[in-house]
């Protein structure tokens, strides 16, 4: 019997089937295998209970002679599965009483049946003839069950490209300062320094930054934020300790404050939808190819099994769009699916939660004071969660001693016809008011809607209030956009402000954006102040595109009765390195003005330099950019770190770094090179050049995926080694080569090698002496020689080394 399941081991492996598959399908093999029956049973062995003999069967409708159910009683049977005409490469577990057959939830989960749609009797089986549409055929002499079962009982197959590497998150640990030094002379003497110092570890991230200025009347420093935040991958959550900005929603307002912040952070998780996303899915009756098309824009291309199948790529579109899918067989007919879509990312997919929680105490004079925060405690709470595809619920408490909120509100998708918003929040304290919002959004590609007010009632004070901003009494905004012709579109705003302690306002803009050609493009923009102020204004711009990054534009427009004229060229700074420029001339209500500044881009940071003239003085301004990073027991300038990074560790100058395919730059004399602007908790590709390295050198991988935590950085490491190699042409002592295939052993490490064609030989960790052992038995023959470590970079050749023995010539 132990023999039996080791066979049964041998033809069904594991890596295919499972482990339990593979330990029922022996168990099937022993019930139908008469060796295994014959075979006494081991005293250790476990007993196995095996089912009576099908007694008197009968035929049932059904394909073949082979179709049979049993008679009275009720037994166990392993029978291998097949849905559809295609085997499922699984043995699955039944009970077979009175000609059916029943099984459970979880074995049907895995045959590929929508088991949540099944009924379940009291014993938690589900038996096959209950389920309306499935047609159930089981083949005694084959031991198999055949399952006929129409695209609604099935589960979709999930296609799609969303997938990336699978990497953990790379854990580093360093310290990062940034800098930002500006200078600017003419008028008086002004410098100031923006500092940002951030210690990365396993346990978080720990972040200062200020601004320093020197100027002829005073010299100071500011502090801005001091933090510490941990994020939890496993909880999708954060801890910021220290100053912090409150969570808010559409209809409230965030606030500074220093104390203690809990958060959802869906960052984390990239690949993670958060939004409702239509299910994008089809049926093919055979094995097919599939074409996805968004707004007439292929977005994937792969092929499907039988059956149905759900496309998880999220749609590149935000608002109205359509989505085709295109199913084609082996004889080459297509078959076109079209799915409606309307995508909000403001709505939160069914059951995910988002939250914000912080307590602390209020800033005060922000960017004024290093120290500036209130004497009262205060607090804040925001949530959203998505009830359904169409529903995101949203709540937000504010609480401070005198001042008391809570609100409410919701979101609700009407399908194609847009996202409707509603909420109210109520102010209790030294005073009471209330809050009021309504909203409505339509995205199509006809045209945009976006309608948003909020008015408040009474003295409705919040948090942001007590720091000094009082709520205004309305806020109304209208706008309005459809395309024009083939390459415009045209937009109309509106935005009132009602605030009777500093005036309201109500403006209303037009504005029209043209192509012309591929080069030329037109912009037309006028305003008008229906409040007060009664201002107006307009200005059209011709912008022309001159080569891969230069343009130049001019404008002419009139603001408040004031004539103006402009005329710019530019070059940008490539992100790789280089040099940018910008000239500009301008004349308003009669004054000239000129602006001519450069800026280089390089691999330790960036240096911008100004000059601007008018009719009465002349300024000047520089500005120097950068970050210095002390990790990997180096220190290493480099540009503007705002982001994760990873640091490229080779041991090796001038090693060539790529980053998602694209080259970067070369590491330095260390080895190292720093890599900016990574996507925190992704998968970054990142690689170097294998082929410029020397000849002597070995490398263990080409790349790597990097996962660098927030504000982090990660270490990639790449072991690039010398080795001390030689070839040689072995041959015996009558000069003839070494027969071609011959194995040969290197006597000082063990390692082994072939002998290839003219007796050559390779070896890439020779000593100083050395010995080889060629042939095997009788064929055997030694050899013995020196080797003097050649120049870095090269290999050299050490000619014929005679092998002495039995061994013979091979054919030349």
């Amino acid at each position: 019997m132990r023999e039996t399941l080791r066979t049964v081991g041998a033809l069904v492996p594991a890596t295919a089937l499972g482990w339990r598959s593979v330990a029922w399908r022996g168990a099937w093999l022993l019930l139908v295998s008469p060796h295994a029956l014959a075979q006494p049973p081991s005293p250790d062995a476990p007993s196995l209970s095996l089912p009576a003999p099908l007694a008197a069967p009968h035929q049932v409708p059904g394909p073949g002679p082979d179709v049979a159910v049993a008679g009275p009683g009720a037994q166990t049977v392993y029978l291998a599965v097949s849905l559809n005409g295609v085997p499922r490469g699984l043995v699955a577990r039944f009970e077979l009483r009175d000609g059916m057959l029943a099984t459970t939830p979880e074995e049907l989960r895995q045959i590929g049946l929508r088991a949540e749609v099944l009924p379940v009797d009291g014993n938690g089986l589900v038996w096959l003839d209950a389920i309306p549409g499935l047609r159930v055929s089981y083949r005694q002499s084959s031991q198999e069950a055949a399952l006929d079962a129409p695209d609604a009982l099935l589960v979709p197959a999930i296609v799609g490209t969303l997938a990336r590497p699978e990497a953990r998150l790379s854990g580093g640990t360093g310290l990062v300062l940034s800098y930002d030094l500006y200078g600017e002379t003419g008028r008086g003497r002004h410098v100031g320094l923006y500092s940002e110092q951030r210690v990365f570890h396993g346990q978080g991230v720990l972040s200062n930054s200020g601004v320093a200025t020197w100027s002829e009347a005073q010299d100071r420093y500011v502090r801005l934020d001091t933090a510490w935040t941990y994020t939890d991958a496993a909880t999708l959550s954060s801890v910021q300790v220290g100053d912090a900005i409150s969570g808010a929603l559409n209809w409230s307002r965030a606030v500074r404050l220093g104390g203690l912040q809990y958060r959802r952070n869906f960052t984390v998780r990239p690949d993670l939808v958060t939004y409702p996303v239509p299910l994008l899915g089809a049926s093919a009756a055979v094995p097919s190819a599939v074409d996805l098309y968004v707004n007439n824009v292929r977005q994937f291309s792969g092929e499907v099994p039988s059956g149905p199948f759900v496309l998880n790529n999220t749609p590149a579109v935000n608002g109205a769009g359509q989505a085709v899918i295109v199913v084609r067989d082996a004889l080459g007919r297509d078959i076109s699916t079209t799915i409606p879509l309307y995508i909000d990312t403001r709505l939160l997919a069914a059951g995910l939660t988002d939250f914000s929680v912080e307590a602390g105490f209020l800033r005060e004079d922000y960017g004024l004071r290093s120290a500036g925060y209130g004497r009262q405690p205060a607090g804040s709470a925001s949530v959203r969660h998505g009830l359904s595809e169409t529903l995101t619920l949203e709540g937000h408490a504010e609480a401070m001693p005198g001042t008391y909120t809570v609100g409410g509100g919701v979101l609700a998708s009407a399908g194609g016809f847009g996202v409707f918003s509603a909420a109210a929040s109520l102010g209790a304290g030294r005073e009471r008011g209330a809050l009021f919002s309504l909203g409505y959004q339509l995205r199509t590609p006809a045209i945009t809607i976006d309608l948003q007010g909020i008015r408040t009632a009474a003295t409705y004070q919040d948090l942001a209030a007590r720091s000094g901003a009082p709520y205004p009494d309305g806020l109304y905004r209208a706008t309005l956009s459809w395309p024009m012709a083939r390459n415009g579109s045209l937009a109309l705003s509106y935005v009132q402000l009602d605030d009777a302690q500093p005036g309201g306002s109500k403006i209303g803009s037009v504005a029209y954006t043209a192509q012309l050609g591929g080069r030329y493009s037109v912009n037309l923009s006028a305003y008008k102040d229906f409040g007060g102020n009664g201002g107006s204004g307009a200005l059209v711009t011709l912008t022309a595109v001159l080569g891969h990054d230069t343009s130049a534009s001019v404008a002419a427009g009139v603001d408040g009765g004031k004539a103006s004229l402009y005329a710019s060229a530019a070059q940008s700074t490539p992100y790789e390195g280089g040099w940018g420029w910008q000239a500009q001339a301008s004349q308003t209500d009669g004054v000239r003005r000129y602006l001519a500044q450069a800026r280089y881009r390089g691999r330790y940071g960036e240096m911008f330099a100004a000059a601007q003239s008018n009719e009465r003085d002349v300024t000047g301004a520089v500005d120097v950019t950068g970050s210095v990073v002390v990790m990997d027991g180096a220190v290493l300038p480099a540009r503007r770190i705002n982001e994760s990074f990873a640091l490229v560790s080779t041991g090796m100058a001038g090693v060539p770094v790529l980053v998602e395919s694209r080259r970067i730059g070369t590491t330095d004399g260390n080895g190292h090179y720093l890599v900016p602007d990574l996507m925190p908790y992704q998968a970054n590709r990142v690689a170097i050049d294998p082929l410029v390295l020397p000849a002597d050198a070995r490398l263990d991988k080409p790349s790597q995926y990097v996962v660098p935590s927030w504000h982090a950085g990660a270490l990639a490491r790449f072991q690039v080694e010398r080795f001390r190699g030689a070839q040689l042409s072995l041959v015996t002592p009558a000069g003839e080569p070494v027969a071609a295939g011959t194995p040969v052993v290197h006597v000082e490490s063990g390692a082994t090698s072939v002998v290839g064609y003219d007796g050559m030989v390779f070896f890439d960790n020779l000593a100083a002496h050395n010995h080889l052992v060629a042939g095997e038995a009788q064929q055997r023959c030694t050899a013995s020689f020196s080797y003097r470590a050649a120049p870095a970079g090269s290999i050299p050749s050490l000619g014929r080394i005679t092998c002495r023995g039995a061994q013979r010539g091979g054919p030349q």
